[in-house]
Formats: structure tokens, sequence, C-alpha cells
């Protein structure tokens, strides 16, 4: 649960038993000498003939470790463990401090040697000494054995730390100095306190602590220590090593409260302490660790926070931030007794806040007297809104504010300024982000520097969303920002953000990014949200927004976080008036990128076929093919999508001509599956085969991953494979159908291509499963689509999966249900003008329709159907739409039963003039149930069964199943006639 914790190391890499005494020198006062070099571990000084040389901290340590190691090598993994505990630090961080030591060495920089691939060793006889100590000052030692306890004895629920509690008292068994670190308010102090009484008893009661808050001089900490184990001092100064020697060889905890701004000489205290008292124990709390020999640095985490998805109340107050929150509310206001929705918010104030519980407790304060609204709506102002601690409180625990402040005026000029320049970045920040925001101020390596350091005082952690990437607390960034603002450089370093950010995207152009490119440029949308944010604000820079907008495009599409993208293209392009100007060629893409990004939501048609139609005049004026292309395949797309066939082929065919213009083979590939698609709900299911076959035929050869795709990121051989595979189903080659289903769908969960995913089922492996009556593959695929456009909030396939759903609910007999759901998304598909497929749903639709007795309806969508099937000439299901009318005809008694043998007549020339056996098979087994209803079952024969012959013998369709029985019928068989052997008939 918590921490990362490290044990300190004394050795060339060997770790030292923390419990072992040690009577050495403390390495606080130790000293490694060579020719005319100096290392003093005290100061923390290396000097060169007595003249001090600068060198940084880490490089400093990482020198001090290789003189402790007197030659030997000390690996890379040692020095990190050693140099930066706790923290996960990349090899060129290291590269950039050991480069640090021989810069500080000089001349002497040779004395650092690199042995390869393993690590470095410090050549010269260094020899270890130490520093001449002071005569130890007198005390008076009490005449009492063992010390007694000085533990507050009020006690509050500690709430959330039950886990904690156990894991450091396991800790405290095993290491002899444990340090608890964290940020302001984390609660470090209560812990430490709870977990001293915790294991009192194992050191027979004796518990002293060392309240080190309120010491304004370091030098005062000593005495205070003294004081707090009750020795009677007998001068005025009382060194670390005289009150380890009057403790001896009693067992004691000594707790080190709140060590940071007396960092040093608490870490002398207590490595005397471990040094020369074999049985004392120090539990210390810092923001930062103490940085001595066995020491173990347990980062105390926040509250758990319940996450943004969840609602259930009970699990809500599983979350121990939810827990504190509502305890110190009720503390205050007896009769607070949160009730669904006042949980979902004060689940929201818990997440806000970090989970951090002195936060927590003034916010809950706040919502005693304020209500829990009033508190959320104003945690934008969490410096003003959170404050009025308890009187008990040190001052810096009153307010929010006070306690940031603690730490801020801790900091050197260097880290306050990056903490501030840092705050900038919502969604977290990566080194070279932090490098980049220092240009101007810090050298690479000083930034590192600066940033570990920030990290060791608990102001920055390591984001744990995502390896080599650091965040500040969200109140910490709150506060950061006010520093900034306060300086005036909010505009300076937005600017900067955003260019950084510019910068990083720029390598990707238009292209589509690849998995581990989008995997960290994924991380950043937060802070391009915030870029964007101030570069469209007044004062801020449109010109660079627009930039920072089109670089992004792409991997909003690859998240297909389309929504997003649309909105985000229509607020650059509204800043393209007269006095902003951009690349021609920018603008386009941002109208092309437009038009799709509204396929692909409830966006009007309307608005999307004119954003395409600018973009493409834009590419038409700059000569720009490739740009062209786009333009041509995203009008492809609205003409199929709003169910215009004729249109979508002669667009087709206008793409593949500018395509083979381009000499890229990759084009061709796209531009004759376009004409396939098309093709196939046209109605022409033959040359349908013969184009989407050539397509798959170039991406055979070689254009794969990402050469056959577009900027929008489709898969082209899973597109063409799902097309093919419905124009098979209806040329009656169902088995092979459902294995180019079943492929198109494993290529693209194999690519791991959520879109690919999303057509494969939506336009194959669901259709296919539905047509063919498979209700157990049809519910498996629908439930996989529906999961994943929720999941993905791809808005614009939700009408698809209602109308998907809908089909399959009619074909379960689940007819009200089915009727539900296929209105619905007919209702939402036509209010946006997308009416792709929509005669195959209002087909489906009839059917459910007639099969609950609502006849007229019925009849009207099937009517609705065929007019729209004719005027976008969506000729695919023209046959099966004849059919479904003709059976509602013949159920209804006012009817001539010749109308419907009229309607099926066509049914039947229709399929039979688009090759395509499917719908000739369902057509004929209408009408032959007809007909053997009437003791015509030789002509009925006649009619079905030379087509159902046609399919394999495993196939099982509820029309083979009939014609299969009606061919079994004794007295008659099957005749030959006509086409393919179908015959021919026209009787009524």
């Amino acid at each position: 649960m918590i921490f990362g914790g490290l044990v300190t190391l004394l050795d060339c890499g060997s770790e030292v038993d923390p419990r072992t005494p040690l009577m050495s020198p403390s390495p606080a006062v130790r000293t490694y000498s060579f020719g005319n070099w100096l290392i003093d571990c005290q100061r923390r000084e290396l000097k060169c003939d007595n003249i001090t040389v600068p060198i940084g901290s880490r490089a400093f340590e990482i020198l001090e470790k290789l003189a402790s190691c007197a030659g030997h090598l000390v690996t890379k993994d040692d020095l990190i463990g050693s140099v930066w505990s706790g923290l996960a630090v990349e090899n060129n961080t290291l590269q950039v401090h050991i480069s640090a030591v021989r810069k500080a060495l000089g001349k002497d920089r040779d004395l650092l040697k690199t042995i390869s691939g393993r690590g470095y060793t410090l050549a010269g006889t260094w020899r270890s000494g130490h520093l001449d100590q002071p005569a130890a000052t007198s005390v008076s030692v009490p005449t009492v054995d063992s010390f007694s306890s000085n533990l507050p004895n009020t006690r509050a629920p500690l709430i959330g730390r039950e886990d904690c509690l156990s894991e450091i008292a396991e800790l405290m068994f095993a290491y002899r100095a444990v340090t608890l670190v964290g940020p302001g308010g984390i609660g470090k102090t209560k812990l430490a306190i709870e977990l001293a009484r915790l294991v009192a008893s194992s050191f027979d009661g004796a518990v002293a602590l060392v309240e080190l808050a309120t010491l304004h001089d370091p030098g005062l900490a000593t005495s205070t220590t003294a004081r707090a184990l009750k020795l009677a001092l007998s001068d005025k100064e009382v060194s670390a090593a005289c009150i380890a020697q009057a403790i001896g060889s009693r067992r004691l905890l000594l707790i080190l409260d709140n060590c940071e701004h007396v960092i040093d000489v608490a870490a002398q205290i207590a490595s005397a302490a471990l040094r020369y008292c074999p049985n004392v124990t120090i539990l210390s709390t810092s923001r930062e660790g103490l940085r001595i020999d066995g020491e173990y640095v347990a980062a105390i985490p926040p509250l758990s926070v319940p996450d943004s998805g969840l609602r259930d109340p009970g699990l809500l107050l599983q979350a121990s931030a939810v827990q504190l929150f509502v305890a110190r509310t009720q503390a205050l206001r007896a009769n607070f007794s949160p009730g669904a929705d006042d949980l979902l918010k004060v689940a929201a104030i818990c997440r806000r806040l970090d989970g951090i519980p002195l936060a927590l407790e003034f916010a809950a304060a706040q919502a005693a007297n304020l209500g829990v609204d009033t508190v959320l709506l104003r945690l934008d102002r969490r410096m003003e809104l959170l404050s009025g601690g308890r009187r008990d409180q040190l001052p810096r625990h009153q307010t929010l504010r006070a306690t940031l402040d603690w730490s801020y005026d801790l900091l050197s000029p260097d880290e306050q300024r990056l903490l501030c320049w840092l705050a900038v970045f919502p969604a977290g920040f990566t080194l070279d982000a932090a490098i980049a925001m220092m240009a101007d101020a810090l050298s690479r390596s000083d930034v590192i520097e600066t940033l570990f350091n920030l990290v060791g005082k608990s102001l920055v952690s390591l984001d744990p969303s995502f390896e080599g990437r650091w965040r500040l607390l969200e109140t910490t960034r709150a506060y950061a920002l006010e520093k900034l603002a306060e300086a005036g450089l909010c505009e300076q370093a937005s600017r900067r953000h955003a260019g950084f950010l510019r910068q990083l995207i720029m390598p990707l152009g238009d292209a589509s990014p690849a998995s581990d490119d989008l995997a960290r440029l994924a991380q950043e949308i937060g802070n391009v949200h915030a870029a964007l944010d101030w570069a469209f604000a007044p004062g801020g820079d449109a010109a660079l927004g627009v930039e920072l907008t089109a670089g992004f495009v792409p991997v909003w599409m690859q998240l297909l976080s389309f929504m997003e993208c649309s909105t985000r293209i229509e607020h650059a392009l509204a800043h393209l008036d007269g006095k902003l100007t951009c690349n021609p060629r920018l603008k386009a893409q941002l109208y092309v990128a437009l038009g799709f990004a509204l396929l692909n939501t409830t966006g009007s048609a309307d608005r999307m076929k004119a954003a395409l139609n600018i973009g493409l005049a834009l590419g038409e004026e700059l000569s720009d093919l490739e740009l062209q292309l786009k333009a041509v395949w995203t009008l492809w797309s609205y003409n199929l999508n709003s169910g215009q066939y004729d249109a979508a082929k002669n667009v087709g065919e206008r793409y593949l001509e500018i395509a083979l213009r381009t000499g890229n083979p990759a084009n061709e590939t796209v531009g004759r599956r376009l004409i396939g698609a098309a093709t196939h709900f046209y109605g022409a299911q033959e040359e349908a085969r013969r184009e989407l076959t050539l397509s798959l035929n170039h991406s055979a050869h070689g254009l794969k991953d990402g050469t056959n795709q577009m900027w929008f990121l489709l898969n082209q051989s899973v597109l063409a494979k799902a097309m093919l595979a419905r124009v098979l189903l209806l040329q009656g080659k169902i088995a092979q159908s459902r294995s180019l289903a079943a492929e198109c769908l494993e290529e693209a969960q194999r690519e791991k291509d959520k879109l690919a995913i999303a057509y494969a089922l939506r336009n194959a492996v669901c259709p296919i499963a539905l047509m063919t009556h498979d209700v157990a593959t049809a519910d498996q695929a629908i439930a996989s689509l529906l999961e994943l456009v929720t999941r993905e909030g791809i808005a614009f396939w939700t009408s698809w999966t209602s109308c998907l759903k809908g089909q399959l609910l009619v074909l379960q007999g689940r007819h009200h249900d089915g009727i539900e759901l296929l209105r619905s998304g007919l209702k939402a598909r036509a209010e946006n003008g997308w009416l792709m497929r929509n005669p195959e749903f209002l087909g489906s639709l009839a059917e459910g329709l007639f099969a609950v007795g609502e006849t007229a309806q019925a009849l009207a969508a099937v009517e609705d159907a065929l007019t729209i099937s004719r005027q976008g000439q969506q000729l695919w299901c023209l046959a099966d739409l004849l059919r479904i009318k003709g059976e509602i005809l013949l159920a209804d008694g006012s009817s001539d039963r010749s109308r419907s043998e009229v309607l099926f007549s066509e049914g039947l020339s229709v399929a039979r003039e688009q090759q395509c056996r499917f719908y000739e098979l369902k057509v004929a087994a209408a009408w032959a149930r007809i007909m053997a209803a009437s003791d015509r079952q030789q002509t009925a024969l006649d009619l079905v069964g030379p087509v159902s012959a046609l399919f394999d013998r495993e196939v099982d369709l509820p029309a083979l199943a009939f014609a299969r029985g009606l061919a079994a019928s004794p007295g008659i068989s099957i005749s030959t006639c006509g086409d393919d052997g179908a015959p021919s008939c026209t009787c009524h």
C-alpha cells in the first residue's frame, strides 16, 4: 500500500544491517583525502588545496560514495540506489551528474573511471578520517534506568491508515531508522504518534517525542531533544554525541517530528543515536529523508479517493478520504447525513484535494457551515476557502496557505522557480518538459538536480499512470500558480508551455502516431487543453493555438475523441478571420479533419459537407493531391453515411483518379475499396467483389503497418475484408463470408485498433450473424460493439448499436423491445442526416411491428424503407424489402394475394439481376410457402429448389430448412429450368 522505501547503503553495494551498533565515526564527521583533495562529509564540501570547489549535492553524494568504496567498483544501480533513494531515475540522469563530478575534479577528472557496462571507480588512495570533535558537554543523566513516555494523552481516530500502521510497525522491527515523508498535511505526525503507541510495549514504554516544528534556529534542535529526554543540562551547548552517550544502552523509541527545516541537525542526532546506542530506534517525520546510513524512507500516500465513474454510495464510503470528510463534518454538525447525491459531491471534493487529510479537514469544517455544494463550487479559490483549522494545531496547520508557505519558504530560489513554472502542467510533465521550461535559467544538469530535490521534499511526485512523468498535487499546483501570478510570470510560462507542446507534436506532421508515440502523447491531452485555453483567451496567442490544434488532430483521432476534436477545430477556425492568417495547407487540413470528426459524432451531415467542400476547394487551389484525397475520401464517407450510394460510387471513382496521379499504390488500395463498398450497397455485387479483391491484393503486397492507413487511421485491409464478407454473404457463399468476417475482426483485435474493431463488428460480424440467424454470435458481437463505443464515447456509433440490438431482439421474438430500440436508433440517425442502411433497419422494424399485429404501421415502415432505398440507390436490400411488403400484404385480409405475388416476382428479378443468391433464396422461400399452402407443392419446389441447391449442405438457414423439407415431401422433385438452374417463374 505504501511507499517506496529504501535503506541508505554504507559500503560498496552491500546493505548494512541497521540494527547492528556501529562505534565508528558518524558519516557526518567523516573525511576522505587524496593528494591535494579533501571530501568533507560534515560540511558537504569538496576542497582542492583547501579551496572549496563548487559541486552539486547529488554529484557530491556520488563522489562520497565512490570514495567510501576505496577504489572498488560501484555499479550504476548501487549509485542510483544510494543517491536517489526511492526515486525512479534513468541512466542518463546518472551520467549528467557523473559529468558534474568530472567537471569539479578539473585537471584530475581522470580519477573517475568508467567501467563500461558495469559502473564506476574512483582512482587513487583515498584515506578515510574524521574531524576532531569538541569535548562532549557534560549532561546529568536521570537516576531512573529507563525513559518514560511523553506522548500526548489526547487521541483522535486515525481514519484510513490501518494498513499504513501495520506495515510501518513491521518496518520498525526490521530497521532502526524509519523516516515518514510526504507533503504538508499528509498526516505524518499523527501517524507517527499512533505508531509509537502501537509499538511502545516493545520499548518498555520508553518513547520520547521531540517536537521540532516551532524551532526557528536549527542550533536549538539538540537542546530540545535533550529536554524531551529529561536530560539536565550543565552547559549552554549540547551536541548530538553527548545525547547519544547519555542514552547509552537503554531501550528507547526516539521520535524526531517535523525535521525538514532543521534537517542537518536532526540527521546528526539520529545518526549519533544509531551509532552509539544499540537499543535505540529512530522514527522521524519530514518532507524529505534524513539521508543517513541505515535509514528506511517511507513515503506516506494520500487517503484513497473514489474513481470519477463510481456512483454507488456504499462503494464511495469505502474510500478513506470520504470517510474522513464525513466524520469531520459530523463532528461539527451532528445531523450531517449525506445522501447519494451529496456523497458524489463529497467524492469530487476528495479527488480535487488529492486525498490530503489536512485539506479535507479544512473542507469538512467549511462544509459544516456552508454546505457541500458551496465548498465544491468554491474549490477553485481553495486558498481562501480552506482555513479555520483547529486552534490546537500548529500555526502552519491553521490554514492551507500557511501549510504550503512553510514548505515553499524552505526551498532555494531555483527550487521555487521550477516549482512555479511546472504548475502550468495540469496533467503532469516529463523531464524534457521541465528542462524546456527552464531553458533560459538553468542548465540541464541543474534542472535534473532541482527537480529531484523537489521530489525529495515531497512537493513533486512520480505520476503512477505513466513511467517517466511527474506531477504536482492539485493543491500544491494551485498554490504555485498563485506565486507565479504574483511574480507576473503567468503569460511567459503559459507561452513556453504551449510552445513546448507544439515542438513535441511537430515531428508527427499529419501522420498517424505510432503506438509508442500515441501512449506518450495521450498523456499530454490535459496539458493541451490548458495550452489551448490560454492561446485563445485574451492576451494569448491564437496563431500558436491554431498550430497546436492542427498538430494534435491525429492524436485525438487515434484516441477516438471525435467530439473533442471537432469542438477544438471549430474553435480554432473561428479565430481564422481577417486579422489572423495561417498556412493555407494548415487551414485546409483543419476543415478536412473537421469533416471527418463530424462524421463520427452526432454532428449534422450538412455541417460535415460544408467543412469538406471548403477543405477540398483549398486543396485544389494548392494543387495538393494528398490533401485532395483526404477531402474526397471524407466526402465519400459523407455520401455513404447519408445513404447516397450512387453519389458515393462517383466520388469513389474521383478518388481513384486522383490516387493514380499520386503514383502511391496505397492510395489506389483505398480507391478500389471505396468503389467496391459503394458498389456493394448500390447492388452490383459482382463488380463490388472485383474491386474489393483488387484492394486486398494491393494490401497483400507490402502496404501494411501504416502505409495503408490514411490520415484518419483506418485499416484498409480490415475495411475491405469486412465489406467483401458482406458481398460473399449476398452471393450465397455463407461459410466464406463468416470466415472472412471473423478474420477481419481478429486482424483488428491483433493490431489493437479500436476503430477497426468497431468497423469489423458493425459492417461484417454483426450483420452477417443477424442475417444468417446466428443469434449467439450476433448477441456477443453487438455486446462487444456496445461496450467499445460506450467506453470510448463515440456518440455517432450509438445509433448503430441501438439498431443492431433492435434487430437482434426482433429476431429473438422480443418484438416490443426491439421495436423501441429500432425506432430510437432510426430517429437519431434521421435527425443527423445519416441514412446508411436505414432501409435495412426499417425492414426489421416492419417485421417487428407485423409480428405484434401492427399491420398498418408495419406497412408504413416498409414503404419508407422502399422510398429511401430507391431515392439513394440503396438497392442491395431492395429484394428483401419487397419480400417483407409482400408478406405484410398477404396477411391483410383486404388485399389481393396477387399483389403480394407481384412483389415477390419483382423481388426475385432484382435479386437475380444483382446476382444476390441470399435474397433470391429468401424471396423464393416466402413465395413458395404461399404456393405450398395452396396445394402447389411442385410449383413451390420448382421455385425454391434450384436456388437452395446452390448453398452448401452444412449451411443452416430457415429458408433452406423449408426448401429441404419441401424437397423431402413424397411425390415431388426438383425440376431445372432458367439461368443457373433457377426457374423463371411467372405464375401468380
